[in-house]
């Protein structure tokens, strides 16, 4: 496999992936809420949470808006994988967003998991940007 690309490398690739993790969480902590069940995952996003509780009477609004957020994320996801390195600029930056609504409720469990999670993702955008310089240098004629 040929990791000179962003589009093959195994951490842009890995850092990708995390938008579908943050989605898919986010998705079960939401059928989780509505199942009565305490248990959520803390990767998952503090905005379908408060959507999940704040509409829990009116369900076709709360799953709308739970249904945006996590639809934004396979998104990202999908593009950051081809890489498109807006998605993870992006990406990441609703997602620290969505940490400032842990840290108000002060749930420094899911703060400290975004934290991770931001950390991996920023990997895959430094990884992307050295080899992204590096392809332009390979393919200059050499004197």
């Amino acid at each position: 496999m040929d990791t000179t690309t962003p589009a093959a490398d195994p951490v842009v690739q890995s850092a990708a992936r995390w938008f579908w993790w943050i989605a898919g969480l986010s998705l079960v902590n939401a059928v989780l809420f509505y199942a009565g069940s305490d248990t959520n995952f803390v990767v998952g996003l503090g905005m379908t949470t408060l959507a999940t509780m704040l509409f829990a009477g009116n369900l076709p609004i709360a799953l709308a808006l739970a249904g945006l957020t996590i639809g934004f994320y396979v998104l990202m996801g999908w593009q950051a994988q081809r890489p498109r390195l807006w998605a993870f600029y992006l990406g990441v930056l609703v997602y620290a967003l969505d940490a400032l609504i842990y840290m108000k409720i002060e749930d420094w469990m899911s703060v400290g998991f975004h934290g991770l999670a931001i950390f991996f993702i920023a990997k895959g955008i430094v990884r992307a940007h050295e080899l992204g310089r590096a392809a332009p240098a390979a393919a200059a004629p050499q004197a």
